[in-house]
């Protein structure tokens, strides 16, 4: 009769045949009237007295069965819902988060080196609270020491920590600069009242890329600059000095409609981006009055007949215009030229059109008259086209007197004189020849255009001002920004060019690349690049700000420590000075002009390489 082997539970396992063995599982059950039935029992009990033991977990597995992971040194047992193996006690080790696992039963993070308790929904850390491989975080408090001398101060402090670095530091009362010993000095230079960040100098701009992120209520500045430096929306900016803007100007309007600009550095523009007009508007109280409007193709007035172009008291001196039509009244209020009778008076320069078009006075033809016009009175001023007619004297020409002499403060008619010279304090306009050229660092010249043949007419100075003709100065010295061309000869003997340094040096240090900016003086053992230039001949990046210039090449004072004999090669020593090289030595950058048996430091005449 066949065995029915049942769980505890009363579940049936298995059943088992006469004279069989059953292997479903990892016990083997033995079968009625089975022989040798003894080796497999035996067996069967040595299997649970070691729980299975082996590296690799048992194959036929039933829920509950323990097993002894012997090569973790682990006791776990099957969970068969879970289809797998679990920690019979202790936690569950792992880099990633297991799954499976009871409220309150605990995992180990082998990466992190941290310990978590499942809570029935999450994983709790237990500790520590950050990994160690991360470095310590955390916020503590400290009393450390200031600067102050003969005796410092103590403050109060908290700093927070991260990843072992402190990366902010919390002071509840004044500025201070932390003592060296606190070690805190290299990363904060300054500790202001209130939460310093990390490399955040006494200027308050942070020059590492740590920063506060989030929304901030207020600030006392933006971009370093204090808040009454920017241009806000919607209220009025009462600023005490002029806004600066660079030649690409500013926009005004949703769709940049006008445009302020500076043009080939000097030319203002305003300029209408959207081609319709620009309004040029006053305002009387509450009473608006447009005065003139600029159009694509015309200026118009804001009203007809309202508004004058000058005044009694205040005269345009030149109108040029290639058609006039209009009325023309003199200075005294009397209509010099009337468009509708057609009568005028007085000189002109250029076309002069009646109220119908006709023209009176054509420029281009140079005919003045048209039919069923009248002159009346004596033509009186300047005439431009033919003349008919013969005048046989003149006792003024432009009611102007001759003179082959200049008197001060009169308008004369210029004259030869009996040598046939012509005197006057100013020619204007071009010469073939001049024996002098009179200098006048105080002249006022027409601004430059190079298109307007009356602005090339320049004065003569000696100071370095664009579009003048450059003069030698009391010291026979000629000044310019550049010299274009090539020079025969140079005043000094060195080719220097200039660097930032990270101090201030005295001629003839010897410097090498480094320090906090481009150099500092040089150390024993380090490749110098030349010597601090008090005159060079040829100075290279002269616009730099702030720097030095370095003699690169040629004859220059060197700071030489240690007696020196002409000829010796020069290495670079302590404290950016020079010594002699030894035999064969690299880094040679001089040559020794001169001796000195003086062994301290001294200015020796040398030639950089």
């Amino acid at each position: 009769m066949a065995y029915q082997v049942n769980k505890f539970n009363g579940v049936l396992q298995t059943t088992v045949a006469d004279g069989t063995i059953d292997s479903s599982t990892d016990l083997r059950f033995v079968g009625k009237n089975y022989a040798g039935y003894g080796e497999v029992q035996n067996e069967n009990f040595l299997h649970l007295m070691e729980n299975f033991s082996n590296t690799t977990p048992p194959p036929k597995a039933v829920n509950g069965q323990i097993w002894y992971d012997s090569g973790n040194k682990r006791l776990k047992f099957y969970d068969k819902d879970l289809s797998k193996w679990k920690l019979a006690g202790g936690a569950e080790v792992s880099v990633s988060q297991p799954s499976g696992l009871q409220t309150g039963e605990f995992w180990w993070d082998s990466a992190a080196k941290q310990l978590y308790a499942w809570s029935g929904t999450q994983y709790v850390l237990v500790g520590p609270s950050a990994s160690p491989e991360l470095g310590s975080s955390a916020i503590s408090s400290d009393t450390i020491k200031d600067t102050k001398t003969p005796v410092a101060d103590s403050h109060a402090i908290l700093k927070v920590i991260a990843g072992g670095e402190v990366v902010a530091i919390f002071n509840a009362l004044e500025d201070f600069v932390p003592a060296s010993s606190t070690g805190l000095q290299a990363n904060f230079p300054i500790i202001h009242r209130g939460l310093t960040l990390i490399n955040t100098p006494s200027s308050g701009e942070t020059t590492s890329e740590y920063r506060f992120w989030g929304t901030a209520s207020n600030a006392d500045q933006l971009g370093g600059y204090d808040v009454d430096q920017f241009v806000r929306v919607g209220v009025e900016n009462p600023f005490t000095s002029a806004i600066k803007f660079t030649d690409a100007g500013f926009y005004v309007g949703d769709d940049a409609d006008l445009r302020v600009w500076v043009e080939n550095g000097q030319d203002v523009v305003i300029e209408n981006k959207v081609n319709t007009n620009i309004t040029l508007r006053i305002s009387n109280g509450a009473v608006k009055k447009d005065v003139a409007i600029v159009t694509p193709t015309a200026i118009i007035p804001g009203s007809d007949l309202i508004y004058n172009l000058g005044s009694s008291s205040s005269l345009w001196a030149t109108i040029y215009a290639g058609t006039l039509v209009s009325n023309i009244n003199a200075a005294d209020a009397t209509t010099a030229y009337d468009g509708t009778t057609k009568i005028f008076t007085g000189a002109f320069k250029g076309n002069v059109t009646a109220t119908d078009a006709t023209v009176l006075v054509n420029a281009t033809t140079k005919v003045i008259g048209a039919a069923g016009i009248e002159h009346q009175g004596n033509f009186i001023g300047a005439f431009q086209g033919d003349l008919n007619g013969t005048a046989s004297n003149a006792q003024t020409l432009l009611d102007y007197a001759p003179s082959i002499t200049v008197t001060s403060g009169t308008t004369e008619v210029p004259l030869r004189n009996t040598d046939g010279y012509i005197y006057a304090n100013r020619f204007v306009g071009p010469s073939t020849k001049s024996m002098t050229l009179k200098i006048d660092d105080a002249a006022t010249d027409a601004t430059w255009n190079g298109s307007d043949e009356t602005t090339w007419y320049r004065s003569a100075r000696t100071t370095k001002t664009a579009y003048t003709i450059a003069a030698r100065d009391a010291a026979a010295d000629l000044w310019a920004n550049i010299f274009h061309g090539t020079a025969t000869a140079a005043r000094y003997a060195d080719l220097a060019e200039k660097y930032l340094p990270d101090a201030e040096y005295e001629v003839g240090t010897v410097v090498v690349i480094g320090g906090e900016k481009e150099i500092t003086a040089s150390n024993w053992g380090q490749r110098a690049i030349g010597a601090i230039s008090s005159s060079p001949a040829f100075m290279m990046n002269k616009d730099l700000e702030g720097g030095v210039y370095v003699a690169l090449k040629g004859r220059v004072p060197v700071k030489v420590s240690g007696s020196v004999k002409k000829g010796d090669r020069l290495i670079a020593g302590n404290n950016g000075t020079a010594t002699a090289a030894v035999p064969h030595a690299n880094d040679v950058f001089a040559i020794a002009l001169e001796s000195s048996d003086d062994t301290g430091v001294k200015l020796i005449e040398a030639v950089i390489l």
